[in-house]
């Protein structure tokens, strides 16, 4: 009896949740020892109504990560023409060294709205990719990994309508 209760208590939490999420699509790319400095994080879709949408960015980090922020080069190609190119900076803690973000124990999680509102068209084909821009202060060349990136991820959201 005490399971089907606890059972039907997260069964109704997942459905205000999933009811609550504006999102239509978010995907994660996991990191075994750190980001490379040349593995270029590929995400790929094709399947938005024609409807616009925020494109954010989502990184997990843990107590590996020495930076207080993170660089990174991000690309948009619709129907394989380059649509934007930004250098992105993400600020990934305080000037106390303390972590920003949300998380647990020692993984913590931050998101940044690269493009508000992008029109997506229906049938087109998407690709993001990402680099980081890492480097240490008064070198030219970039750090060959970058220990302490755990995943970095990308979501689709629908701007939720202001309450004025």
């Amino acid at each position: 009896m005490k399971i089907n209760r606890l059972l039907s208590f997260y069964l109704c939490v997942l459905f205000f949740y999933k009811c609550s999420n504006n999102s239509i699509h978010s995907s994660y790319r996991d990191f075994e020892n750190g980001w490379e400095l040349n593995d270029t994080v590929f995400f790929e879709f094709n399947s938005f109504p024609d409807k616009k949408y925020d494109i954010q960015f989502h990184i997990r980090n843990d107590n590996n990560y020495q930076y207080s922020n993170l660089f990174m080069i991000a690309s948009l190609n619709e129907d394989n023409i380059l649509i934007t190119k930004d250098t992105l900076e993400y600020l990934m803690a305080d000037k106390e060294g303390n972590f920003l973000g949300s998380g647990y124990g020692n993984i913590r999680e931050s998101f940044l709205i690269w493009i508000d509102e992008y029109d997506f068209k229906k049938g087109s084909d998407y690709l993001i990719t990402l680099n980081h821009a890492m480097r240490k202060n008064q070198e030219e060349k970039g750090l060959k990994i970058l220990p302490g990136v755990v995943s970095l991820g990308i979501k689709f959201s629908e701007k939720k309508p202001d309450n004025d």
